[in-house]
C-alpha cells in the first residue's frame, strides 16, 4: 500500500512537471530575448518549422490581397500558394534568422527583416514577450491550446483581444520544447505581406 501511494504521488508530480516544462521554456525564451542570447534563441527555435507558419501566412495574406487575386487569382489554390511562395521566399528568410526571431518577441515588430528598420504602422501594437509572474503563467496556462502530448500553441499577451493576439506554438523535441511557429496578430501579417511582395517586387526590376 506505501509504495502504491509513493508511485502515484511520483506518477502525479511527473506529470504535474510535464504539464510546466513548456511554460518553463517559454520563460527561458523571454529571458534570451530580454537577453538578447543569440545563441539561447538558436537553441530555442526550430527555424524550418517558423519558416513554414510564417510562409504560410504571409502567402495567405497575399493570395487575399487585390494584387495577389489579380496575379493568382486565375489558377487553383495550391497552385497559388507555391507560386505566392516563391515569390515571397528571398523576404520570408529573413524574417527566420535568431536576430529576426529576437526583435519579432522583443517588441512584437521585426525592424531588421523586411521592413528596412522603420516603425510599425499606428495599428501594429508592439508586444514585448514577458512571462514576469505565477499570475501570468496560470492565465497563459488556462488560455494554452495542446495538440497532442507534444505540441502546445499559447496566446499571448494573454489579456489582449483575439485580433492582437500572438500564437506561439511550442513542440517537444527530446526532452527540449521549441518554438515551432508564431501565428501573427491578422493586422501584422497583412502589413508584413504587403511590405514583402513590394520588396520582392523591387528586387525583381532590373
Amino acid at each position: 500500500m506505501v509504495w502504491t501511494i509513493r508511485i502515484t504521488i511520483l506518477l502525479f508530480l511527473a506529470w504535474l512537471a510535464f504539464l510546466v516544462s513548456p511554460f518553463w521554456s517559454l520563460y527561458n525564451l523571454a529571458r534570451a530575448v530580454e537577453a538578447r542570447d543569440i545563441q539561447e534563441i538558436t537553441e530555442r527555435v526550430n527555424f524550418r518549422a517558423l519558416r513554414i507558419s510564417l510562409t504560410r501566412q504571409l502567402v495567405g495574406e497575399y493570395l487575399n490581397s487585390p494584387g495577389g487575386k489579380q496575379e493568382f487569382g486565375g489558377i487553383d489554390r495550391p497552385m497559388a500558394m507555391n507560386a505566392g511562395s516563391a515569390l515571397l521566399n528571398p523576404v520570408v528568410e529573413q524574417l527566420v534568422t535568431p536576430e529576426a526571431v529576437l526583435d519579432l518577441l522583443e517588441d512584437g515588430w521585426p525592424q531588421q527583416a523586411v521592413t528596412g528598420n522603420r516603425p510599425p504602422p499606428p495599428q501594429v501594437t508592439p508586444v514585448k514577450l514577458d512571462v514576469g509572474s505565477l499570475g501570468q503563467a496560470w492565465r497563459l496556462f488556462i488560455s494554452s491550446e495542446t495538440q497532442g502530448f507534444r505540441s502546445i500553441t499559447i496566446p499571448y499577451p494573454d489579456d489582449a483581444p483575439k485580433d492582437r493576439q500572438f500564437r506561439i506554438t511550442l513542440r517537444l523535441s527530446g526532452l527540449t520544447w521549441r518554438l515551432t511557429g508564431v501565428e501573427l496578430p491578422r493586422v501584422l501579417s497583412r502589413e508584413l505581406s504587403r511590405r514583402a511582395s513590394r520588396a520582392a517586387r523591387t528586387k525583381e526590376q532590373p
